[in-house]
C-alpha cells in the first residue's frame, strides 16, 4: 500500500466517570467493521475512564479525489 492511502478516525467513549461496557466496544467496533475500518490502537484516557480508540481504512480514489477538489465558494 502507498504511504498517504490511508484515512483514520479517532473516538472517544466512555467518560471521566464511567468506563465503556463491553457491549457498547462491542457495538462501536462491529459498526466501524461495517464501514471498512479496523482498530490500530485504544487508549486510556488520562485522568478519566474513557477509552479512545483509532481506526484506519483504506482511503479510496473517490475520498481521496474529492479531498483534493476545491470546494464550491473558493
Amino acid at each position: 500500500m502507498e504511504a498517504g492511502t490511508w484515512e483514520y478516525r479517532v473516538d472517544t467513549i466512555g467518560s471521566w466517570i464511567r468506563s465503556p461496557k463491553d457491549a457498547q466496544l462491542t457495538d462501536v467496533l462491529s459498526a466501524w467493521a461495517e464501514e471498512g475500518w479496523e482498530l490500530v490502537s485504544a487508549l486510556p484516557r488520562e485522568g478519566s475512564q474513557a477509552v479512545t480508540l483509532i481506526g484506519r481504512r483504506p482511503l479510496t480514489r473517490d475520498e481521496r479525489r474529492r479531498r483534493t477538489r476545491p470546494r464550491e465558494g473558493w
